[in-house]
């Protein structure tokens, strides 16, 4: 298994566990590869690392938990994608603010393909208004979803700098 530099180590990727861009996130047009991880620690956030960039993550996380669901549609069928709508969660940037997340466009993964993309819905379509309601709110995973997120332990903090 390759093995690959990211913010929180090296780790080894399974070929099922890459995920291509079907549709490139918007600004990182150039970025097309990534891997899933999971800080147990951390709850239910997940990391989107690039495998093209090894220091860009992005925090993402089930919909659900931000009580939002996303209308069925033409380019959206929640059958289809076997894994729940992730938002891009912006961390606080000063003690007392709260996490917010960009509810109009989650990414999606097909877990059939390997693929994801950033699906931007119009507002009407977006059912919830993004306030975090916690883990509880979301559905029980599905192992091949589970299955190609990678669980890592962060680096040590003398090791961060290294």
């Amino acid at each position: 298994m390759p093995v690959y530099a990211t913010r929180l180590g090296l780790v080894e990727v399974a070929d099922s566990q890459r995920w291509t861009c079907s549709l490139p996130i918007a600004g990182f047009e150039d970025l097309r590869e990534f891997v899933l991880m999971h800080v147990p620690a951390q709850g239910p956030f997940l990391w989107l690392q690039s495998l093209d960039l090894p220091e860009l993550a992005f925090v993402l996380c089930d919909a659900a938990c931000f009580g939002l669901r996303y209308a069925a549609g033409a380019e959206y069928e929640p059958e289809h994608f076997l894994a729940p709508p992730c938002v891009l969660v912006m961390l606080p940037q000063q003690a007392g603010e709260s996490l917010r997340v960009h509810r109009q466009a989650p990414v999606l993964f097909d877990v059939r393909d390997n693929t994801l993309r950033q699906q931007v819905f119009e507002p009407e379509h977006v059912l919830g208004d993004g306030a975090w309601v916690g883990p509880a709110a979301c559905a029980p995973v599905n192992p091949a979803w589970a299955e190609r997120i990678i669980s890592v332990q962060p680096r040590p903090p003398e090791a961060a700098g290294a």
